[in-house]
């Protein structure tokens, strides 16, 4: 089994693992531990290099295969060995990026749950646009309507509140959950084998179960746009975004 470092610590951005297994015919590598994003749960992998003795790959994509995590890299000539020492690099740019992002969608997720009685019902968290679908809203929001609500969320987001990762077991992080008003039919979704829940707490903001990377407050975001609108479904709207400086 892979060790996620991502899932305590959202900065590490070079470490060290041992490959635990080559697939050389698919171009990929499993780790004992890693910082790399698994793709899931709305948000994008993450990308950057794998640096050996003699050598560097450029890692694409990070998938979950069983218990395992795979790390696809681009074709080359030289690669490392098995039980191989090697040290992982994030592509940071990109990966602060989607922190950003991630937290921002949190946020204005909360925004339409307070303002229009809008779930999260959906999410794609990628660069440079990141989208999240709001149900029941049955509301084609106009330009104006848009900017207003970029406007209210990027004061929210100004306010500088701490966001924070705890773990707790399951029946009490469903608990505490539902008393917060996070959305019960995601709960009950996951598997029963899971056993402890992590949450993201944005302050006295909002409460999420997310595996997702995040910031350690609003202030690291920045502002956001939202950018357009799609009509997905009955009483169901897209909303697109990106961050801005």
């Amino acid at each position: 089994m892979t060790e996620l470092l991502y899932f305590k610590d959202n900065y590490i951005k070079n470490f060290n693992a041992k490959i635990m297994a080559i697939d050389e015919e698919k171009n990929r590598l499993t780790l004992d531990r890693t910082a790399f994003y698994v793709e899931g749960g709305g948000q994008e992998t993450d990308k950057g290099w794998i640096i050996f003795q003699g050598g560097k790959l450029e890692i694409t994509k990070v998938q979950k295969k069983g218990k395992d995590v795979w790390h696809k890299f681009k074709k080359s000539t030289t690669i490392p060995k098995e039980g191989e020492e090697v040290e992982g690099e994030l592509d940071w740019e990109r990966r602060f990026y989607l922190m950003k992002a991630h937290t921002a969608q949190h946020v204005l997720s909360h925004y339409l749950l307070e303002h229009f009685g809008a779930n999260t019902v959906g999410n794609a968290v990628k660069q440079p646009d990141t989208r999240a679908d709001f149900h029941p809203l049955n509301h084609n929001f106009t330009e104006e309507e848009m900017a207003t609500i970029s406007q209210e969320v990027n004061e929210i987001i100004a306010k500088d509140m701490p966001v924070s990762i705890k773990f707790l077991q399951r029946e009490e992080a469903i608990n505490f959950l539902t008393e917060k008003g996070y959305q019960r039919q995601y709960l009950e979704m996951v598997p029963e084998s899971v056993k402890e829940f992590r949450i993201i707490q944005i302050d006295d903001w909002d409460w999420s179960s997310c595996g997702g990377t995040h910031v350690k407050s609003t202030s690291e975001i920045g502002k956001i746009k939202i950018i357009r609108r799609k009509n997905v479904g009955a009483e169901k709207e897209r909303l697109y975004f990106n961050v801005i400086e």
